[in-house]
């Protein structure tokens, strides 16, 4: 009891026990006993370093994101182990583009197939690099990637929607992070929230960015970038959150030490191998000519193989025996990296590129790294992509390339989408491709979500079919293969007739 007491006395319990101790002994007790409900919350010894930082998202991330950011950035350049991370989710999550397939319908409910051409083919001379970027060193995919490097990075970037380009009036500038405003003010009636102007709900209604040369040389001159022409790309994690952390901060910490410590490795070995055999003396005075001396005036013996070498009176040899481990290192090494690609969602084979264990294993690996994939797959998609699209059909709009009366009436219709983002391999084809036709026959798939899965248009896949098997039969050519596009409507009324007769 009296070691509780001096764990958990505070002021009015040292008062209390200089009159009453046992009363003291009382209350120290049973307010052990609540804190012990919740190992958790305990503050005893053994947890007397668990301190965390109580606050808002962005009161605990002001003072530490841009550290974080640039330790992020150095990582980015030196760090092989954290560049392999980034480099599997832009491989899988963006990879050749995330491309759009317009889906304008018409009043009767179907496909506008001359109107969502017009528009695709639009799409496709808009995002070369002359038109997306306002730089015009980037084309509209490149960015994409650009954008999750970044995000990934640095933890957001800011996109803005200019009127700029070359045939349609619409370009990309992507701002980084040190750019927007570190200032917390109030005006009119909204708060500055660390460059995010918010309402009273927390909205983002602009974002305050610093003006720089080409150089980054910042001036003191701000410019307001209102929200519907400009938004944030970051991942929040917590309601307060306005303004991003480096996705990478939960293992940066981890790379830089597993970095460090296979420096560290190398610098042993290289000792290690300096050393062969050490010759002491006795007698002290060893002619100077027998010996070699180095710039640093040290002297040198060099060894081969099979040599004999007697050596003088009063001189002993002794080898070399350095006690560096050097199998500690690949297995340090092993298990951060499992531990860095699970932070981030993936899995260790991904990262290095070590595809190990039977073909069960590795299935379930990719599995699991695909959901991973797929979840980033659509944010990218709803908070990069969809935001450039709406901006796009308004600048098709304003170009004169869609309807006026007709998207002025319903503009709603006009913006309808679907993305096609990369797929995956399958790891045994023929397994995947009978599984999809049993799914097929069954309803339980469409051949739409079966293509997109591979990142392939199902229309165009069908188009190229009947084009394939015209060509084929056109030529008189024989091959092994079967699944022939035929009519349905001729079909059936062949059966018809064979009915009635």
């Amino acid at each position: 009891i009296l070691r509780v007491m001096g764990a958990t006395m505070n002021i009015l319990d040292k008062v209390i026990a200089y009159f009453n101790p046992e009363r003291a002994a009382r209350r120290a007790y049973f307010r052990s006993s609540l804190e012990r409900g919740y190992d958790a919350a305990s503050t005893d010894r053994l947890s007397g370093d668990w301190m965390p930082v109580f606050g808002t998202a962005e009161q605990v991330a002001s003072g530490q994101r841009d550290l974080i950011r640039g330790r992020a950035r150095a990582a980015e350049l030196n760090s092989d182990l954290a560049e392999s991370v980034v480099l599997a989710l832009l491989r899988n999550v963006v990879g050749t583009g995330i491309k759009p397939q317009c889906k304008i319908k018409t009043k009767a409910g179907k496909l506008n197939e001359r109107l969502n051409k017009k528009i695709e083919e639009a799409w496709s001379d808009w995002v070369d690099k002359e038109n997306a970027d306002i730089r015009g060193i980037s084309t509209f995919y490149e960015l994409q990637e650009m954008a999750l490097r970044r995000m990934v990075y640095d933890g957001e970037i800011l996109v803005n929607m200019t009127s700029e380009g070359a045939d349609i009036p619409l370009s990309l500038q992507l701002i980084e992070g040190e750019n927007i405003g570190a200032v917390s003010v109030s005006e009119n009636g909204n708060s500055i929230v660390n460059g995010v102007e918010v309402n009273k709900y927390g909205r983002p209604i602009a974002y305050h960015v610093f003006q720089t040369d080409p150089l980054g040389i910042r001036s003191f001159n701000e410019a307001r970038l209102p929200s519907n022409r400009a938004f944030l790309l970051h991942k929040p994690r917590r309601p307060s959150e306005l303004r991003g952390v480096s996705m990478l901060a939960l293992v940066l910490k981890r790379i830089h030490d597993v970095d460090e410590y296979m420096d560290a490795d190398l610098i042993a070995a290289r000792v290690a191998a300096c050393f062969g055999a050490f010759v002491t003396s006795n007698t002290g005075n060893s002619p100077m000519v027998a010996n070699k001396i180095d710039s640093k005036g040290k002297k040198v013996r060099s060894m081969a193989p099979g040599i004999i070498q007697h050596l003088r009176a009063g001189e002993s040899i002794s080898f070399a025996e350095p006690k560096r481990n050097a199998g500690t290192a690949s297995e340090y090494s092993a298990t951060q990296t499992r531990r860095i690609a699970s932070g981030m969602g993936l899995s260790a084979d991904i990262v290095t590129r070590n595809i190990s264990g039977n073909f069960s294993a590795a299935r379930q690996n990719m599995l699991e790294d695909q959901q991973s994939f797929k979840q980033m797959q659509r944010f990218i998609i709803e908070h990069f992509c969809m935001p450039v699209w709406r901006a796009f059909i308004e600048a098709c709009y304003l170009k004169g390339i869609i309807p006026a009366n007709d998207y002025a009436a319903n503009p709603k219709l006009y913006k309808k989408v679907a993305w096609l983002a990369p797929g995956w391999s399958w790891i045994d084809p023929v397994k995947e491709v009978n599984a999809n036709k049993e799914a097929i026959k069954a309803g339980l798939t469409t051949l739409e979500d079966v293509c997109s899965a591979s990142g392939k248009d199902w229309e165009e896949v069908l188009e190229q079919r009947k084009l394939e098997q015209d060509r084929i039969k056109e030529l008189g050519v024989a091959l092994d293969m079967n699944g022939d596009i035929t009519n349905l409507a001729d079909d059936t009324t062949t059966d018809m007739k064979g009915d009635d007769s």
